[in-house]
């Protein structure tokens, strides 16, 4: 079973109807700047720019897949693949009306989705899968999850207390 998640059509129209304009006009105003010979101020206003213009990209090209192994997150320039044996701890909540899907894997490794790109709704059907997948992986199916009444999962601390 892959399944496979993408922005709404919508929310991508809306991110290049308004940063693409916004890129524009950063990259006058910084050709403006550099001929009056404000360099660097000129630079930061490029820079900025080039970071607003990723996002963008990235907004468009943005692509989840999961499968019962494995959760990929791509666009344009790359992807990142999280085993779900490896996923250590599980977060998702909402922060000033923006849903977070916080997932945290190997050493130190971290992936996080937000409602920015992807639907509430879509964002709470992976914590779902995954939640399922991981505890099955792990063998805790019907082991009460821990910490007691925080938004996140620690699936290692879960093994602990069940092997203790």
């Amino acid at each position: 079973m892959i399944k496979t998640f993408h922005p709404s059509h919508s929310s991508r129209f809306l991110s290049l109807l308004l940063l693409l304009p916004a890129t524009c006009l950063l990259i006058w105003v910084a050709r403006k700047l550099a001929i009056q010979g404000m360099y660097p101020v000129s630079a930061v206003v490029v820079a900025t720019g080039t970071l607003l213009a990723a996002f963008l990209v990235f907004q468009l090209t943005l692509r989840v897949e999961m499968d019962e192994h494995s959760i990929t997150r791509s666009w344009l320039f790359g992807a990142r693949t999280v085993p779900v044996g490896e996923i250590s701890w599980l977060s998702c909540g909402e922060v000033k009306g923006e849903l977070m899907l916080g997932i945290r894997y190997g050493k130190k490794r971290y992936m996080q989705l937000s409602s920015n790109t992807l639907t509430k709704e879509d964002l709470r059907g992976i914590h779902k899968d995954v939640l399922r997948e991981i505890l099955a992986a792990r063998g805790l199916e019907g082991e009460p999850l821990w910490p007691l009444y925080m938004p996140y999962v620690d699936f290692d601390e879960m093994l602990k207390r069940k092997h203790s």
